[in-house]
């Protein structure tokens, strides 16, 4: 009866980490990490969540329109790593520029590269751009 038991419990477990497993996907999947987009915009909102954390910014196209962008990045633990792990960073309403990899699906959203802040301070975020690390000159920029 126990060997049942520890049976039905190791798949059950099976069960609930294949579905966690499922739920996590691969950046390269959903974002172009061939192209580089630069936003520019005003911090909304921020989601520290795992696996990946979520910054949106309202960014205020060419004709005055605006959009809302959302950009993912790595998690809490590893924006930690990176320096970010004090939440006041970012400040909701001060203004952002954000170099992203686009979604495929043409989506205002993207996977966040670098940040750099209100004050100048830049950090890297995610994949490097080009071979030596630079962001593209002819990268799109997206807001003001």
């Amino acid at each position: 009866m126990k060997k049942i038991a520890l049976m039905g419990s190791a798949l059950a477990l099976g069960l609930l980490t294949g579905s966690a497993t499922q739920a996590h996907h691969a950046v390269q999947a959903q974002f172009d990490v061939s192209k580089n987009v630069i936003i520019t915009g005003k911090l909304l909102k921020v989601e520290w969540q795992n696996p990946h954390a979520w910054f949106h910014f309202e960014v205020t196209n060419a004709d005055g329109t605006t959009d809302v962008w959302s950009t993912e990045t790595v998690g809490p633990n590893g924006l930690r790593r990176l320096g970010l792990s004090d939440r006041r960073l970012f400040q909701i309403g001060e203004t952002y520029k954000v170099d992203l990899c686009p979604d495929r699906s043409g989506a205002k959203l993207g996977f966040t590269n670098a940040f750099w802040f209100p004050d100048g301070k830049f950090v890297k975020v995610g994949f490097p751009e080009s071979p030596n690390g630079e962001i593209p000159a002819d990268a799109p920029k997206v807001g003001n």
